[in-house]
């Protein structure tokens, strides 16, 4: 079951995105360039609302309040993909928001420098040094997970009925958020990576940053993966 195939759900995962705020159409310096992708940064991860910020990408603190809320929803689903939990309760995902709001609290970010390109794009460095929990866990998963192996074997699984398989799996993601909050007092960060990002004009003239570059930051916040990560 789900000792087979969690960590193939992980692709679906990489789908669950957050909408990205934009900046002014015009006159944007290095300067904007910066204070928006820190203030970008902190409003997503770590709940921090810079009023020069918001200005720039014209957003109350509601708003902002509201984009950091949802980020820990995102990152909670994608938690569910991760380990191929089915059925998470309403009680439970509050508790795993919570616990990411406790995890965000440690992500270490830099933005290095910003420059204007030919385009008029904007090329903007970072440094990160991601978050180490998920190693903390992995590295005790099969220990801790074992009697839940034994109490379900497959033959057992597959004799369940839909009420007795929904509790097991509410069972099953207890026992892993038991094993992350286990490890939180050991919680660190791993080596900066350093990336560069860019911040392009679109359609409507807003500058933004990219999905794709968003995304290449926040697959550096929290490292999920079991090999060292890389940045540029």
């Amino acid at each position: 079951m789900k000792k087979m195939k969690r960590f193939a759900a992980l692709a679906l995962a990489l789908g669950l995105t957050l909408t990205l705020g934009a900046c002014k159409k015009s006159g944007l310096s290095t300067f904007d360039a910066k204070a928006y992708v820190e203030g970008l940064l902190k409003e997503t991860y770590l709940g921090e609302f810079d009023e020069g910020y918001m200005t720039l990408v014209g957003i109350t603190e509601e708003e902002a309040q509201a984009t950091y809320e949802n980020s820990l929803d995102v990152e909670s689903n994608n938690f569910y993909y991760f380990y191929d939990i089915e059925y998470p309760a309403e009680e439970f995902h509050e508790k795993m928001m919570d616990l990411y709001k406790r995890i965000y609290a440690h992500a270490k970010f830099e933005v290095v420098s910003a420059a204007e390109q030919d385009d008029g794009s904007f090329s903007v460095k970072l440094s990160i040094e991601p978050i180490n929990i998920v190693q903390l866990a992995e590295a005790k998963f099969e220990e801790a997970m074992q009697p839940f192996y034994d109490k379900y074997p497959m033959e057992v699984q597959q004799a369940m009925s839909d009420a007795e398989y929904e509790a097991m799996d509410q069972e099953y993601a207890q026992m892993i958020l038991d094993l992350y909050e286990s490890v939180m007092p050991e919680i660190g960060n791993e080596e900066a990576q350093s990336l560069s990002v860019q911040i392009e004009k679109g359609e409507d003239g807003y500058y933004s940053l990219t999905d794709d570059d968003f995304n290449r930051i926040d697959s550096l916040i929290i490292n999920y993966n079991l090999t060292p990560v890389t940045g540029e």
